[in-house]
């Protein structure tokens, strides 16, 4: 399987704008009998612009791997 996921969402809170964008990419595969490998990868970018002038900004990525064994 394979899964695509995009969130987006923006806040004015007192004049300090926030925005958040989220990318997730993910598969796994059976590769056997209770055997499921899988891979994941999210990209996230957060962004808030305040009162003072100031603008905070705060991007990453995160990736995952791993397996299910169920018996």
């Amino acid at each position: 399987g394979v899964s695509v996921t995009y969130l987006t969402s923006e806040v004015d809170i007192t004049g300090a704008e926030q925005e958040f964008d989220n990318l997730v990419i993910g598969a796994d595969y059976a590769l056997a009998p209770g055997f499921t490998p899988y891979i994941e990868a999210s990209f996230f970018d957060f962004d808030t612009a305040g009162q003072t002038g100031t603008d905070d900004d705060n991007d990453g990525s995160v990736f995952i791997i791993g397996s299910q064994l169920a018996f």
